[in-house]
């Protein structure tokens, strides 16, 4: 996993997420992640592999979604409305993924909140 996906990992295990689903194209770095988890958040339920049946979060924490035509990184079978769907991705800001979402009853958030995000901590990171 990468370094925006294992940063999201980690920020949602430290706000106590009871189950975390790690689904990567490379299993080994899914099993990566999920071991250095596991070290930092013992009491943590961590798996790699597997789907988001059940889940309430999905996040995409790949570029699939930046070019048209790429294949979708989420089976939109797995879409229920009570879900948010969360992207990494800051254009286009509705990837086919949030939009699918968006069309199935989801809450979505866009990829541009995380770079609104990094530039409010690199400002009081450098007005400090």
């Amino acid at each position: 996993a990468g370094g925006a996906a294992s940063a999201i990992a980690f920020a949602l295990a430290e706000a106590g997420v009871v189950r975390l689903t790690v689904v990567n194209r490379s299993s080994e770095k899914a099993g990566q992640l999920v071991a250095r988890l596991k070290e930092h958040f013992p009491a943590g339920m961590f798996v790699s592999q597997g789907t988001p049946a059940g889940h309430d979060i999905i996040v995409n924490g790949t570029s699939l979604g930046l070019k048209e035509g790429d294949a979708l990184p989420v089976d939109p079978q797995y879409l229920r409305p009570e879900m948010l769907v969360a992207e990494v991705i800051m254009s286009p800001e509705v990837t086919s993924l949030l939009q699918i979402a968006k069309d199935s009853g989801c809450s979505i958030h866009p990829g541009k909140a995380m770079l609104d995000g990094q530039l409010a901590e690199m400002f009081d990171f450098f007005t400090r």
